[in-house]
């Protein structure tokens, strides 16, 4: 059986996927989530419709909401920032070099390319996981900048560098977790 708390709890989480489409385009209104279908939640499931293609009926049918959903998601993905790094790659046994292919060189690539736009020496290099000239060319401009040896080969100091630059550019902060309502780090007992 269907509840009514069921009905307005699905209507509450289709409010807050348009709301944030509705953010994404720049709506000057968008729908505020309360878990009542309105007027104003059938208007925002019309225009959807519209602009997707689909039947323009209002009603939030199944095929609807599975293309409101994957816009969300798709948004929500692109919010997240990335995820803090601080390992040394444990394949590289101690550095990174031209000619290693790997998911790590890929990683490596990321963090340059995401350093990039913050330094006018550093040029974004294709993110092929394969360490090549592009890939040790910025690496021997981010161990300029970071005043370590210039060798184009991606060292634990290097790695720690970019990883600690990294971090830093998108405030990322180790993982915590919650006693009480008061936030601790994992390292603190």
């Amino acid at each position: 059986m269907y509840t009514d708390a069921q009905k307005r709890s699905h209507i509450f989480d289709l409010q807050t996927f348009l709301r944030r489409i509705q953010q994404a385009e720049g709506s000057a209104a968008p729908l505020v989530p309360d878990g009542i279908w309105d007027a104003k939640t059938a208007a925002a499931v019309r225009e959807y419709q519209q602009q997707n293609c689909l039947p323009v009926t209002g009603i939030a049918d199944q095929r609807t909401w599975n293309a409101i959903y994957a816009t969300y998601a798709a948004l929500i993905a692109a919010d997240a920032l990335p995820m803090q790094t601080a390992f040394f790659p444990p394949e590289s046994d101690a550095v990174l070099k031209p000619g290693a292919k790997s998911p790590t060189v890929y990683v490596l690539q990321l963090m340059l390319g995401e350093t990039a736009p913050h330094y006018n020496r550093i040029a974004a290099v294709p993110l092929t996981g394969e360490y090549d000239a592009d890939t040790q060319s910025a690496v021997r401009h981010a161990q300029k900048i970071f005043q370590l040896p210039e060798t184009g080969i991606t060292d634990r100091a290097t790695w720690q560098a970019l990883t600690g630059l990294h971090n830093a550019l998108f405030q990322r902060t180790p993982l915590g977790w919650q006693i009480n309502g008061e936030l601790r780090l994992e390292n603190e007992k």
